[in-house]
C-alpha cells in the first residue's frame, strides 16, 4: 500500500487518519484538528509533500518518506523541520514505535538559518552534476537516466527557488511517457539550459 499522508490524532484513541493527498490534510488541518504526529510522502497526486509542512500545528513532528535517497533530498526534508528521513526501499521496522517515540520526546525546533547559505551552496554543485549527467544521458540516449533525474528535480528545484527548472523537470517528466523523440529532445534541452543558466548565475555571486 501506498503511504500518502498519515496523521495520527490525539492519543484519547489513538486514532490515525489518512489523506490521500494535499487537499484533504488541508481540509482536515482547516478543521481544527491537531496531529501529534505526521508521517509524511513527499511524492502526493496534487504536490510536493514539503508544502504541507509551514500549515502544521508549531511542534508536531514530522517523519518524510521518500523514493529519492539522494543526499540533496535529505538536506532539504532536514532544513523544512523534518525529525526524520526514510526510504521507501529501506525497512522501514515499526513506524508505530518510531512515531510515538518522537510524540514522548518531540525535539526541540532548531535554528536553520544557519544552514541556509551553505545548503544553497551545496545544492548548486547538484545542479552542475545533474546538469552533466543529463548531457551524458542524453548522448547515450539513456531515456531511464533522464527520467531519474528530471523527476528529482522536479522534487527539490521549487524549494530552492529555481521554479523554472522544476517546471521544465515536470513537463519533461510528462513528455517522456508519452514517447514523442522530437519533444522529448527539446524539452530537455530547455532544461539543461536551466540548468546551465543557474550555475552560471550562482557562481557569479
Amino acid at each position: 500500500m501506498r503511504l500518502y499522508l498519515r496523521l495520527i490524532l490525539e492519543k484519547q484513541g489513538f486514532e490515525v487518519k489518512e489523506a490521500a493527498d494535499l487537499r484533504e490534510a488541508r481540509s482536515y488541518l482547516h478543521a481544527g484538528n491537531r496531529p501529534t504526529s505526521v508521517l509524511l510522502d513527499l511524492e502526493l497526486p496534487d504536490g510536493h509533500g514539503l508544502d504541507i509542512l509551514r500549515e502544521l500545528p508549531v511542534g508536531v513532528p514530522v517523519v518524510a518518506l521518500t523514493g529519492d535517497e539522494s543526499r540533496e533530498t535529505k538536506l532539504l526534508c532536514r532544513h523544512a523541520g523534518c525529525s526524520a528521513v526514510l526510504s521507501k526501499s529501506g525497512h522501514l521496522g515499526n513506524l508505530g514505535r518510531l512515531m510515538t517515540n518522537m510524540e514522548d520526546h518531540p525535539q526541540e525546533s532548531s535554528d536553520t538559518t544557519a544552514l541556509e547559505p551553505e545548503l544553497a551552496r551545496q545544492y548548486s554543485t547538484f545542479l552542475t552534476q545533474t546538469r552533466v549527467e543529463l548531457q551524458q544521458a542524453r548522448e547515450r540516449s539513456d531515456l531511464e537516466t533522464v527520467r531519474r533525474l528530471a523527476h528529482r528535480l522536479k522534487g527539490t528545484a521549487i524549494h530552492f527557488g529555481y521554479s523554472g527548472i522544476s517546471a521544465s523537470a515536470r513537463a519533461l517528466g510528462d513528455i517522456l511517457a508519452s514517447g514523442d523523440s522530437r519533444r522529448i529532445q527539446s524539452t530537455l534541452e530547455e532544461l539543461i539550459g536551466r540548468l546551465t543558466d543557474a550555475t552560471v548565475h550562482h557562481s557569479t555571486h
